[in-house]
């Protein structure tokens, strides 16, 4: 396979991720190279590299030889996958309250900042919601629990569910997590991720 310079990967790798968070390339559409290539109007060696990686994160299944599909998601495999995350992310959100030095909650904190008045972009919302949930778990204090979280392929299946509530309430939510872990209380912290994970379980189902 070609070897790209990463700028160039990362550019084509973000527009067709884009396309399968925001449903454009829908559960179980077929995924060719020559019609993502027409789509994205782009014509050099990228899309197969691009679609190879996007096979490795669980996104896609099938081969670029018989042709790749976007993965879809039976409601067995969200509600277990949800439980495992209120499992893990429970874990990695008490740890977290306790460990955590408070430089890094004011990460946190100022991560939601440019939201308060209302999230307002769906899918750049989505990109702060993935990225809230893995830095818990990225600075957590557990390397191993930060291990399973990856192993767990929890961000691949965040990108293939997305977001199925008002952004509103999700936004609400996280600063409730961050009050709490602020105040370092555990017990509190740990009701509020308890709480999201299953309204989230909910909206899927």
């Amino acid at each position: 396979m070609v070897s790209l310079p990463e700028e160039v990967f990362q550019e084509t790798y973000g527009k067709v991720k884009k396309l399968i968070v925001t449903k454009k390339l829908a559960p179980g559409q077929l995924i060719t190279e020559h019609r993502l290539s027409h789509t994205l109007n782009i014509k050099d060696d990228t899309i197969p590299v691009v679609l190879l990686q996007l096979k490795q994160e669980n996104l896609l299944v099938g081969s670029l030889d018989s042709g790749l599909l976007v993965r879809e998601l039976c409601e067995q495999e969200i509600a277990e996958m949800f439980d495992c995350r209120i499992a893990l992310e429970t874990m990695t959100v008490k740890l977290f309250t306790h460990n955590a030095p408070q430089s890094k909650i004011d990460d946190l904190r100022n991560l939601l900042v440019p939201f308060e008045n209302g999230p307002k972009n769906n899918y750049v919302f989505y990109k702060i919601d993935r990225y809230f949930h893995e830095f818990i778990a990225k600075n957590c204090g557990n390397r191993t629990l930060y291990q399973l979280f990856k192993s767990a392929k929890i961000l691949s299946f965040m990108d293939l569910v997305g977001l199925n509530r008002p952004l509103n309430e999700i936004m609400k939510e996280h600063l409730n997590l961050v009050s709490a872990m602020h105040q370092r209380d555990e017990e509190q912290a740990v009701k509020i991720i308890s709480l999201h994970l299953e309204n989230a379980k909910k909206s899927h189902l």
